[in-house]
Formats: C-alpha cells, sequence, structure tokens
C-alpha cells in the first residue's frame, strides 16, 4: 500500500481538483456533441444523401477545429506551467498570440470553404447527389470558421489557468440556439424557409455568433484573473514567439495530420458508398458522446500536471500523470457499457437504411471493445505527455501511429482487398492499441517532463 501511495494519489483532494476541471470541460463537449447529434438526427429525417452531405460537407471545419485545438493546446503547455508560476503578464502574451494564429488560419480556410465547396466535397466523394448537397451545406457553414475560432481558443486558452465553467453556459445556450434554428430552417417552421441541409449549416453560423458575443462579454466585463481584452491583440513584441512555436509546431502538426488523417478515414468509408458514411457519421456521434469524460480528463490532468511541473514538484506532477492514467482506465469501462446497452436505443433514432443501421451496429461493438485501449492512449498523449512538455513523443505516439500503422491498413484493406466497412473500420482504429502500450511505457520512463518556461522578471 506504501508502494502505490509513492505512485498514486489516493487522497480525495487531488482527484476533486481534477474532476473540478473534468465535469465542466466534458459537460461542454456533451453540449457540442448534442448539437452534432441533433444535426444528424434532424438531417437523419430526410435521408441517407443529407445527412451523408452535412458529414462530409463538414469535414473541413473538422480540420480547421483540429487545427485550433492544436493552437490552442500548444499554448497551454505554456500557459499551464506559467500559472504555476503565477506569471500573468506573460499568459497574456500567449493569449495573444496565439488568438492572432487561429484567426488567420480560420480566415484562410473561411475563403476555402466558401468558394471552393464543391472542389473539397469532390475529394471525400464521387456521388453527385451528395456532392450537391455538401458544397450548398460548406460554402454557407464556412461563414462560422472565425467566429467559432475566436471563442473556441479562448475558453481553450481559459483551461490552462482552472477556469472551465464559463464553457458550459456559453455551450449551453449555443445549444438550444443551434437547435431552434436548425428546426426552422431545415423543416420550414415558423414561417422560415425549408432550406433542407443549408439549414443545418445556417442553424449553426447563429449559435457560433451567439458564442463570440458571450464571450467577448465576458472578456471584457467578467472575467478577473487572466484580464486579457482585445487590446492585447495589437501587442505584437512578446518575447515569447520563439517558445511558443517550439511548443506550437509540434502539437499542431499532430492535430493537423490527425484531421487529415480522419478525414481520410471518412474518405475511406466513404467511397463505399452513401449508406456507408450515414453509419460512419452516427458512429463517430457514438463515439464521441460517450467519451467525453475520458477527453476532460485528458484536458484536466494536461492542466494539472502542467500546473504542477510548474510549481516545480516533479514527483507530485508523476503522481497526478500514473493516477489520471488509471482513472482514465476505470471510465473507459463505462464507456463500453453506454455503447453497448446504448446501441438499439440510439441508433432507433435515425431514419436511415437496413444497411446503415446494420453497419452501425456492428461499429459500435468493435468501438465498444476498443474503448480501454483508447482511453489510456488519450489520457496518456492529450494529456500527460502534453501537459508535460513531451509534445515530440506526442506527435510520434499520436499522428505517426495514426499515419504509418492506421491509414496504410485501411486504405489496403478498403480500396485494394475490398473488405466490408466494419473490418476496414477495425484496421483503422487499431492504433489506439500499440498507442496505448507505447504511452506506459514513456509514462514510466519520466523522460516526458520538460520545463518549458522563462523564469519570472
Amino acid at each position: 500500500m506504501q508502494r502505490f501511495k509513492a505512485h498514486f494519489y489516493t487522497d480525495w483532494p487531488f482527484y476533486k481538483r481534477l474532476l473540478a476541471i473534468t465535469i465542466p470541460i466534458a459537460l461542454q463537449n456533451v453540449i457540442s456533441l448534442g448539437v452534432n447529434m441533433m444535426d444528424t438526427v434532424m438531417l437523419g429525417q430526410l435521408g441517407d444523401v443529407a445527412i451523408a452531405a452535412a458529414n462530409l460537407g463538414g469535414q473541413l471545419f473538422t480540420i480547421l477545429d483540429v487545427l485550433g485545438f492544436g493552437l490552442a493546446s500548444g499554448a497551454a503547455v505554456l500557459i499551464a506551467q506559467y500559472w504555476g508560476k503565477r506569471d500573468m503578464e506573460r499568459i497574456r502574451q500567449i493569449f495573444a498570440l496565439t488568438l492572432r494564429v487561429v484567426l488567420v488560419v480560420s480566415f484562410v480556410f473561411s475563403l476555402a470553404g466558401h468558394f471552393f465547396a464543391p472542389q473539397i466535397l469532390r475529394i471525400f466523394t464521387t456521388d453527385p447527389e451528395v456532392i450537391q448537397a455538401g458544397a450548398a451545406y460548406l460554402s454557407l457553414l464556412a461563414f462560422s470558421f472565425m467566429l467559432f475560432s475566436f471563442s473556441n481558443c479562448y475558453i481553450m486558452c481559459l483551461r490552462a489557468v482552472e477556469q472551465v465553467r464559463v464553457s458550459m453556459v456559453v455551450y449551453g445556450c449555443s445549444f438550444f440556439i443551434n437547435v431552434f434554428f436548425n428546426y426552422c430552417f431545415i423543416f420550414g417552421k415558423l414561417g422560415a424557409p425549408a432550406w433542407g441541409v443549408r439549414g443545418a449549416a445556417f442553424g449553426t453560423i447563429m449559435a457560433r455568433l451567439f458564442e463570440l458575443c458571450a464571450v467577448l462579454v465576458y472578456m471584457c466585463f467578467i472575467e478577473k484573473t487572466v484580464r486579457f481584452t482585445p487590446r492585447w491583440l495589437l501587442r505584437l513584441k512578446s518575447g515569447l514567439g520563439r517558445d511558443y512555436l517550439r511548443n506550437s509546431v509540434p502539437v499542431v502538426s499532430n492535430e493537423l495530420l490527425w484531421g487529415v488523417g480522419m478525414a481520410i478515414i471518412n474518405l475511406t468509408i466513404g467511397h463505399m458508398g452513401a449508406s456507408y458514411t450515414s453509419a460512419m457519421s452516427i458512429v463517430n456521434v457514438f463515439n464521441q458522446l460517450v467519451s467525453v469524460f475520458v477527453f476532460g480528463m485528458a484536458a484536466a490532468s494536461a492542466v494539472v500536471v502542467g500546473k504542477t511541473i510548474g510549481e516545480g514538484r516533479i514527483q507530485d506532477a508523476k503522481r497526478a500523470a500514473n493516477s489520471s492514467v488509471l482513472l482514465g482506465l476505470a471510465l473507459s469501462f463505462v464507456c463500453m457499457g453506454l455503447l453497448l446497452v446504448g446501441r438499439p436505443h440510439i441508433l432507433g433514432l435515425y431514419n436511415v437504411s437496413q444497411l446503415a443501421h446494420d453497419t452501425a451496429v456492428t461499429m459500435i461493438t468493435i468501438l465498444a471493445l476498443m474503448q480501454p485501449f483508447q482511453a489510456v492512449g488519450c489520457v496518456m498523449v492529450v494529456g500527460v505527455l502534453r501537459g508535460g512538455g513531451d509534445v515530440r513523443t506526442n506527435l510520434l505516439l499520436d499522428s505517426g501511429l495514426l499515419w504509418g500503422l492506421a491509414i496504410p491498413l485501411g486504405l489496403i484493406t478498403g480500396f485494394g482487398l475490398h473488405w466490408s466497412a466494419p473490418a476496414v473500420f477495425f484496421c483503422m482504429r487499431c492504433d489506439n492499441i500499440v498507442k496505448s502500450v507505447a504511452g506506459l511505457f514513456r509514462l514510466r520512463s519520466g523522460r516526458w517532463i520538460r520545463v518549458v518556461t522563462r523564469e519570472n522578471t
């Protein structure tokens, strides 16, 4: 027992602190996924083409989302450790650097999505109906990219200083706004035109506009810890650009490679037909929905580990890392049970073909059995290694295995051997097994701890 205490936390205050960050982030993710789920449920009433069009039309946003996540996560590595030192000046400088980069990137994506929507859709599918509907969806959705990127990046940076509750309020209200406008403009209710797939894009724009306004009000009038305001965006000299690049480039590269990899996985399934794409869309929502607490714990562990390193308590950082991984493993079995039990109930909400339904059932079963590996890998890579500043190993284990193992197997089995969609799906998820095992060896070595901050001035 004494040896266990030397490597793991056994006191409630640590887990209370971890859960105080995990739960709001998880609830925010639940709300965000609720928006995605309502989109697929509502569009599912229009058939396989509509749901496939929204899924593939949203792939550019998915890449932008993970790229923004990478930019904010790279910043969070620095922010969390400076938070341990209570160096608020440098935290504000990092906020400004990150938001400037995010706005530029999202502007480029907005132009691409609006003006080249058909060309982008042709990358993912050859179905002319899906291309036409998906292009209409994407060209309108592109107007929401900059709105989302600013507000989401700011909220993610706040997580690194343990401010997480604001996200629940903002995204909670955003959920109802999105559902309301979806209902009106997808089906033509309350005097609104029936835009179908484009109606879902318009609902997203209105929700993102609200999020931006809410974030600006919170930033300028309510938040009192960081005290970041838009005027900081004009302060171009900070002396932290090199530090930011050194920590952000590997994280951004990882997230970008991961996002493109996920798009290729969707492309592989998408070329099998609209029914398989529809099944994949449903499975993705299932996966994200049951994994929210694991992903929330990964984000929380990054903050706790990073802050503890910033405070100079290296041994405590190791204990925090071990405890986070153990708790993530325990949660994975809960996720597994929810997937297996919830299959028939949630699938009943979708008006899809029998082929799409049966394929989704098999894929969800595979996903359930992969949960322990996925959870350990997620908490290890997205949480512990990133919070510890070991961003290069993060890149190797996450995107390296995705591109070196999962994607080649998926392409070979999908396009070369013409295996069934569930078999191809398993091959494209098997990197989680290797990632979790390799991550445990890295954790045990202790070489993942990096002090990335400068001395206080």
